[in-house]
Protein backbone atom coordinates (compact mmCIF):
# COMPACT_ATOMS: atom_id res chain seq x y z
CA UNK A 1 0.00 0.00 0.00
CA UNK A 2 1.27 3.42 -0.94
CA UNK A 3 2.38 5.87 2.11
CA UNK A 4 -0.17 8.74 2.17
CA UNK A 5 2.39 11.44 2.00
CA UNK A 6 3.23 9.91 -1.35
CA UNK A 7 -0.06 9.38 -2.49
CA UNK A 8 -0.43 12.88 -1.48
CA UNK A 9 2.67 14.33 -3.26
CA UNK A 10 1.95 12.76 -6.79
CA UNK A 11 -1.53 13.75 -6.47
CA UNK A 12 0.13 17.26 -5.88
CA UNK A 13 2.04 16.78 -8.75
CA UNK A 14 -0.20 15.76 -11.40
CA UNK A 15 -2.26 18.18 -10.30
CA UNK A 16 0.38 20.83 -11.25
CA UNK A 17 0.94 19.26 -14.34
CA UNK A 18 -2.47 19.19 -15.48
CA UNK A 19 -2.92 23.08 -14.76
CA UNK A 20 0.44 23.69 -16.55
CA UNK A 21 -0.69 21.37 -19.86
CA UNK A 22 -4.48 23.55 -19.75
CA UNK A 23 -2.93 26.81 -19.61
CA UNK A 24 -0.02 25.75 -22.84
CA UNK A 25 -2.54 23.46 -24.80
CA UNK A 26 -3.51 25.01 -27.90
CA UNK A 27 -7.03 25.64 -29.24
CA UNK A 28 -8.85 23.99 -31.41
CA UNK A 29 -8.17 25.12 -35.50
CA UNK A 30 -10.61 27.78 -36.44
CA UNK A 31 -12.66 25.23 -38.86
CA UNK A 32 -13.13 22.34 -36.73
CA UNK A 33 -13.64 24.40 -33.25
CA UNK A 34 -16.95 26.25 -35.36
CA UNK A 35 -18.01 22.51 -36.12
CA UNK A 36 -17.35 21.75 -32.70
CA UNK A 37 -19.11 24.88 -31.60
CA UNK A 38 -22.24 24.71 -33.50
CA UNK A 39 -23.03 20.73 -33.58
CA UNK A 40 -23.64 20.53 -29.15
CA UNK A 41 -26.97 20.82 -28.62
CA UNK A 42 -28.99 20.44 -24.91
CA UNK A 43 -31.48 17.08 -24.57
CA UNK A 44 -34.54 17.70 -22.57
CA UNK A 45 -36.20 14.72 -21.67
CA UNK A 46 -39.26 13.66 -19.48
CA UNK A 47 -40.11 10.28 -18.82
CA UNK A 48 -43.35 8.89 -16.95
CA UNK A 49 -44.23 9.70 -13.50
CA UNK A 50 -44.59 6.13 -12.90
CA UNK A 51 -41.83 4.65 -14.88
CA UNK A 52 -39.29 2.41 -13.11
CA UNK A 53 -35.96 4.87 -14.17
CA UNK A 54 -37.96 7.83 -12.68
CA UNK A 55 -37.26 6.91 -9.47
CA UNK A 56 -33.16 6.96 -9.94
CA UNK A 57 -32.88 8.80 -12.66
CA UNK A 58 -35.82 11.42 -12.21
CA UNK A 59 -38.74 12.52 -14.78
CA UNK A 60 -37.27 14.99 -15.90
CA UNK A 61 -33.52 14.81 -17.23
CA UNK A 62 -31.12 17.83 -18.79
CA UNK A 63 -27.99 17.17 -20.63
CA UNK A 64 -26.24 17.80 -23.80
CA UNK A 65 -26.10 16.06 -27.00
CA UNK A 66 -23.89 15.91 -30.24
CA UNK A 67 -24.95 15.92 -33.68
CA UNK A 68 -23.65 13.39 -36.24
CA UNK A 69 -26.00 13.12 -39.43
CA UNK A 70 -28.63 15.02 -40.44
CA UNK A 71 -31.32 14.60 -38.28
CA UNK A 72 -29.15 12.53 -35.56
CA UNK A 73 -27.92 13.41 -32.63
CA UNK A 74 -25.76 11.05 -30.18
CA UNK A 75 -26.31 11.44 -26.32
CA UNK A 76 -25.84 9.45 -23.02
CA UNK A 77 -28.42 6.65 -23.28
CA UNK A 78 -30.26 7.73 -19.45
CA UNK A 79 -31.25 10.49 -20.74
CA UNK A 80 -33.35 8.68 -22.59
CA UNK A 81 -34.33 5.63 -20.98
CA UNK A 82 -38.31 5.13 -20.82
CA UNK A 83 -38.51 9.04 -22.25
CA UNK A 84 -42.08 9.81 -23.52
CA UNK A 85 -40.48 13.57 -25.12
CA UNK A 86 -37.55 14.38 -26.21
CA UNK A 87 -36.37 18.48 -27.31
CA UNK A 88 -33.22 19.56 -28.21
CA UNK A 89 -32.15 23.29 -28.52
CA UNK A 90 -29.37 24.43 -30.59
CA UNK A 91 -26.35 27.11 -30.16
CA UNK A 92 -28.45 29.45 -31.67
CA UNK A 93 -31.92 29.05 -28.84
CA UNK A 94 -33.97 26.89 -31.59
CA UNK A 95 -36.21 24.66 -29.70
CA UNK A 96 -36.29 21.21 -32.11
CA UNK A 97 -38.55 18.49 -31.49
CA UNK A 98 -37.54 14.81 -31.47
CA UNK A 99 -37.60 11.03 -30.31
CA UNK A 100 -35.90 8.44 -28.78
CA UNK A 101 -34.28 6.56 -31.88
CA UNK A 102 -32.44 4.05 -29.79
CA UNK A 103 -30.83 3.68 -26.18
CA UNK A 104 -28.32 0.89 -26.68
CA UNK A 105 -27.77 -0.80 -23.17
CA UNK A 106 -24.27 -2.90 -23.81
CA UNK A 107 -22.73 0.31 -24.86
CA UNK A 108 -24.52 2.98 -22.69
CA UNK A 109 -25.19 5.44 -25.56
CA UNK A 110 -28.25 6.47 -26.64
CA UNK A 111 -29.39 7.87 -30.39
CA UNK A 112 -32.05 10.89 -31.16
CA UNK A 113 -33.77 11.43 -34.34
CA UNK A 114 -35.20 14.75 -35.01
CA UNK A 115 -38.62 15.77 -36.22
CA UNK A 116 -37.63 18.63 -38.13
CA UNK A 117 -33.74 19.40 -40.04
CA UNK A 118 -31.35 20.60 -38.27
CA UNK A 119 -29.78 22.85 -40.76
CA UNK A 120 -26.26 21.90 -38.75
CA UNK A 121 -23.18 20.44 -39.90
CA UNK A 122 -22.77 16.91 -38.67
CA UNK A 123 -19.24 16.06 -36.78
CA UNK A 124 -17.50 13.23 -37.71
CA UNK A 125 -16.34 10.37 -35.76
CA UNK A 126 -13.08 9.85 -34.49
CA UNK A 127 -10.92 7.12 -33.63
CA UNK A 128 -11.56 5.98 -30.05
CA UNK A 129 -9.31 3.01 -29.86
CA UNK A 130 -6.18 4.59 -31.46
CA UNK A 131 -5.94 7.97 -29.08
CA UNK A 132 -2.41 8.02 -27.12
CA UNK A 133 -2.27 8.26 -23.36
CA UNK A 134 -1.69 10.27 -22.01
CA UNK A 135 -3.24 12.63 -24.66
CA UNK A 136 -4.69 16.21 -25.07
CA UNK A 137 -8.41 16.06 -26.04
CA UNK A 138 -11.28 18.72 -25.66
CA UNK A 139 -14.77 18.40 -24.29
CA UNK A 140 -18.10 20.73 -24.48
CA UNK A 141 -21.25 20.83 -22.99
CA UNK A 142 -24.40 22.16 -23.06
CA UNK A 143 -24.67 26.37 -22.41
CA UNK A 144 -20.50 26.33 -22.57
CA UNK A 145 -19.22 28.94 -24.65
CA UNK A 146 -15.82 27.10 -25.30
CA UNK A 147 -14.15 23.79 -25.00
CA UNK A 148 -12.23 23.00 -22.14
CA UNK A 149 -8.96 21.04 -22.96
CA UNK A 150 -8.65 17.53 -21.02
CA UNK A 151 -6.10 15.27 -20.61
CA UNK A 152 -6.58 11.77 -21.57
CA UNK A 153 -5.20 9.87 -18.26
CA UNK A 154 -6.06 6.30 -18.47
CA UNK A 155 -8.28 3.40 -20.17
CA UNK A 156 -8.96 1.59 -17.06
CA UNK A 157 -11.92 -0.95 -16.98
CA UNK A 158 -15.04 0.36 -15.44
CA UNK A 159 -18.15 -1.78 -13.77
CA UNK A 160 -21.09 0.17 -12.51
CA UNK A 161 -23.19 -1.22 -9.82
CA UNK A 162 -26.25 -1.59 -12.35
CA UNK A 163 -24.73 -4.48 -14.62
CA UNK A 164 -23.02 -2.10 -16.86
CA UNK A 165 -19.16 -3.00 -18.15
CA UNK A 166 -16.68 -0.90 -20.07
CA UNK A 167 -13.52 -2.79 -20.89
CA UNK A 168 -11.62 0.57 -21.99
CA UNK A 169 -13.44 3.82 -21.04
CA UNK A 170 -11.61 7.37 -21.96
CA UNK A 171 -10.83 8.66 -18.08
CA UNK A 172 -9.93 12.25 -18.25
CA UNK A 173 -8.53 15.00 -15.72
CA UNK A 174 -9.58 17.58 -14.63
CA UNK A 175 -12.87 16.82 -13.52
CA UNK A 176 -15.73 19.30 -15.59
CA UNK A 177 -19.06 19.27 -14.24
CA UNK A 178 -20.80 19.55 -17.49
CA UNK A 179 -20.61 15.94 -18.23
CA UNK A 180 -23.96 14.02 -18.95
CA UNK A 181 -23.91 13.54 -22.76
CA UNK A 182 -21.13 16.26 -23.31
CA UNK A 183 -19.33 15.58 -26.32
CA UNK A 184 -15.33 14.61 -25.95
CA UNK A 185 -12.99 15.62 -29.48
CA UNK A 186 -9.59 15.38 -30.70
CA UNK A 187 -7.49 17.78 -32.20
CA UNK A 188 -8.77 17.68 -35.29
CA UNK A 189 -12.55 18.09 -33.91
CA UNK A 190 -13.83 14.48 -34.35
CA UNK A 191 -16.16 12.76 -31.93
CA UNK A 192 -14.45 10.63 -29.72
CA UNK A 193 -16.56 10.09 -26.63
CA UNK A 194 -19.72 10.83 -24.81
CA UNK A 195 -19.32 11.80 -21.45
CA UNK A 196 -21.13 9.30 -19.01
CA UNK A 197 -19.92 10.05 -14.96
CA UNK A 198 -18.25 12.21 -12.92
CA UNK A 199 -15.97 9.33 -11.22
CA UNK A 200 -14.06 9.60 -8.16
CA UNK A 201 -10.65 7.72 -9.14
CA UNK A 202 -9.33 7.66 -12.72
CA UNK A 203 -6.42 5.75 -12.15
CA UNK A 204 -7.41 3.05 -10.23
CA UNK A 205 -6.30 2.12 -6.76
CA UNK A 206 -3.06 3.93 -7.13
CA UNK A 207 -3.24 7.75 -6.94
CA UNK A 208 -7.12 8.57 -6.11
CA UNK A 209 -7.87 11.32 -8.78
CA UNK A 210 -11.71 12.50 -9.12
CA UNK A 211 -11.70 13.09 -12.83
CA UNK A 212 -14.60 12.04 -16.17
CA UNK A 213 -15.46 9.24 -17.95
CA UNK A 214 -16.47 9.18 -21.22
CA UNK A 215 -17.55 6.36 -23.42
CA UNK A 216 -15.82 5.97 -26.55
CA UNK A 217 -17.76 6.19 -30.18
CA UNK A 218 -16.17 3.33 -31.40
CA UNK A 219 -18.20 1.04 -29.44
CA UNK A 220 -21.25 2.61 -31.48
CA UNK A 221 -19.62 2.33 -34.94
CA UNK A 222 -20.30 -1.41 -35.94
CA UNK A 223 -24.04 -1.41 -34.30
CA UNK A 224 -24.78 2.29 -35.80
CA UNK A 225 -26.52 0.98 -38.57
CA UNK A 226 -28.72 -1.26 -36.97
CA UNK A 227 -30.00 1.35 -34.15
CA UNK A 228 -30.87 4.18 -36.72
CA UNK A 229 -32.74 1.82 -39.01
CA UNK A 230 -34.37 -0.54 -36.11
CA UNK A 231 -33.80 1.31 -32.47
CA UNK A 232 -31.60 -1.57 -31.06
CA UNK A 233 -28.56 -4.16 -32.04
CA UNK A 234 -29.19 -7.37 -34.04
CA UNK A 235 -28.13 -10.69 -32.32
CA UNK A 236 -29.36 -11.65 -28.63
CA UNK A 237 -29.42 -9.68 -25.96
CA UNK A 238 -26.93 -9.47 -22.98
CA UNK A 239 -28.32 -11.06 -20.50
CA UNK A 240 -29.94 -8.79 -17.52
CA UNK A 241 -30.66 -9.98 -13.87
CA UNK A 242 -31.88 -6.66 -11.89
CA UNK A 243 -28.83 -6.49 -9.46
CA UNK A 244 -27.34 -3.27 -8.39
CA UNK A 245 -24.54 -4.10 -6.56
CA UNK A 246 -21.15 -3.29 -4.98
CA UNK A 247 -17.71 -5.62 -3.55
CA UNK A 248 -17.73 -6.04 0.26
CA UNK A 249 -14.44 -5.54 1.82
CA UNK A 250 -14.90 -9.17 3.17
CA UNK A 251 -15.47 -10.62 -0.06
CA UNK A 252 -18.47 -11.35 -2.23
CA UNK A 253 -20.62 -8.53 -3.80
CA UNK A 254 -23.06 -6.88 -1.37
CA UNK A 255 -26.86 -6.24 -3.29
CA UNK A 256 -27.73 -3.00 -3.08
CA UNK A 257 -31.03 -3.04 -5.15
CA UNK A 258 -33.32 -5.22 -6.68
CA UNK A 259 -35.38 -3.74 -9.86
CA UNK A 260 -38.98 -4.68 -9.41
CA UNK A 261 -40.13 -7.75 -11.54
CA UNK A 262 -36.64 -8.48 -12.30
CA UNK A 263 -34.77 -12.15 -12.97
CA UNK A 264 -33.55 -11.45 -9.84
CA UNK A 265 -36.37 -9.62 -8.01
CA UNK A 266 -38.26 -13.51 -9.12
CA UNK A 267 -35.86 -15.29 -6.96
CA UNK A 268 -36.04 -13.90 -4.27
CA UNK A 269 -32.46 -12.26 -4.05
CA UNK A 270 -33.38 -9.21 -1.76
CA UNK A 271 -31.12 -5.55 -0.30
CA UNK A 272 -28.77 -6.71 2.27
CA UNK A 273 -28.20 -10.10 0.16
CA UNK A 274 -24.71 -11.09 -0.44
CA UNK A 275 -23.28 -12.68 -3.85
CA UNK A 276 -20.61 -15.21 -3.23
CA UNK A 277 -20.44 -16.89 -6.68
CA UNK A 278 -21.75 -17.86 -9.87
CA UNK A 279 -22.23 -21.10 -10.92
CA UNK A 280 -20.22 -22.48 -7.95
CA UNK A 281 -16.99 -20.17 -9.22
CA UNK A 282 -16.26 -17.60 -6.25
CA UNK A 283 -17.07 -13.30 -7.52
CA UNK A 284 -13.75 -11.56 -7.05
CA UNK A 285 -15.41 -8.07 -8.33
CA UNK A 286 -17.75 -6.60 -10.20
CA UNK A 287 -15.73 -6.96 -14.00
CA UNK A 288 -15.13 -10.86 -12.97
CA UNK A 289 -19.29 -11.21 -12.62
CA UNK A 290 -19.87 -9.32 -15.90
CA UNK A 291 -17.74 -11.39 -17.78
CA UNK A 292 -18.85 -14.44 -15.95
CA UNK A 293 -22.13 -13.91 -16.91
CA UNK A 294 -22.06 -13.26 -20.45
CA UNK A 295 -20.09 -15.69 -21.03
CA UNK A 296 -22.69 -18.38 -20.09
CA UNK A 297 -25.13 -16.80 -22.77
CA UNK A 298 -27.53 -14.48 -24.07
CA UNK A 299 -30.58 -12.99 -22.56
CA UNK A 300 -32.91 -16.14 -21.56
CA UNK A 301 -29.41 -18.50 -19.96
CA UNK A 302 -30.23 -20.00 -17.08
CA UNK A 303 -27.72 -19.78 -14.18
CA UNK A 304 -27.24 -20.45 -10.73
CA UNK A 305 -26.06 -17.55 -7.99
CA UNK A 306 -24.66 -18.65 -4.24
CA UNK A 307 -26.22 -16.00 -1.63
CA UNK A 308 -25.98 -15.60 1.45
CA UNK A 309 -27.93 -13.84 3.98
CA UNK A 310 -27.72 -13.52 7.99
CA UNK A 311 -25.20 -16.08 7.90
CA UNK A 312 -26.90 -18.73 5.66
CA UNK A 313 -25.99 -19.55 2.37
CA UNK A 314 -28.32 -20.74 -0.59
CA UNK A 315 -28.14 -21.36 -4.77
CA UNK A 316 -30.17 -19.55 -6.14
CA UNK A 317 -31.62 -20.56 -9.95
CA UNK A 318 -31.94 -17.69 -12.37
CA UNK A 319 -33.17 -17.05 -15.92
CA UNK A 320 -31.72 -13.66 -17.77
CA UNK A 321 -33.77 -11.62 -19.46
CA UNK A 322 -33.06 -8.65 -21.75
CA UNK A 323 -32.77 -5.31 -19.68
CA UNK A 324 -34.89 -3.85 -22.38
CA UNK A 325 -38.52 -5.89 -21.34
CA UNK A 326 -38.57 -4.50 -17.76
CA UNK A 327 -38.51 -0.69 -19.38
CA UNK A 328 -41.34 1.20 -20.84
CA UNK A 329 -40.53 1.25 -24.68
CA UNK A 330 -39.35 4.95 -24.62
CA UNK A 331 -41.77 6.99 -27.27
CA UNK A 332 -40.45 6.90 -30.76
CA UNK A 333 -38.49 3.41 -31.24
Amino acid sequence: MRHPFVMALCASLLSCNLTWAQDTAPALPPEPLQRVMQSVVTVQSRSDAQANTSRTLGQRREGTGVVIGPDLVLTIGYLLVEAESVDLIDHQGRRIPGQVRAVDNLSGLGLIRTLIPLRLDAVPLGDSDTLPTPGKLWTLGQSETAPTALELVSRKVFAGSWEYLLEAPLMTLPAVNNWSGAGLFDDQGRLVGIGSLLVQDVFGDQVPMPGNLFVPVNLLKEPLPDLVRSGKRTGPATPWLGITSQRLPSGGLGVLRVSPGSPAAQAGIAVGDTLLALQGQTLQDLPDFYRRLRALGPAGSRLTLTVRNDGQSREVELLSTDRATALKRPSGI
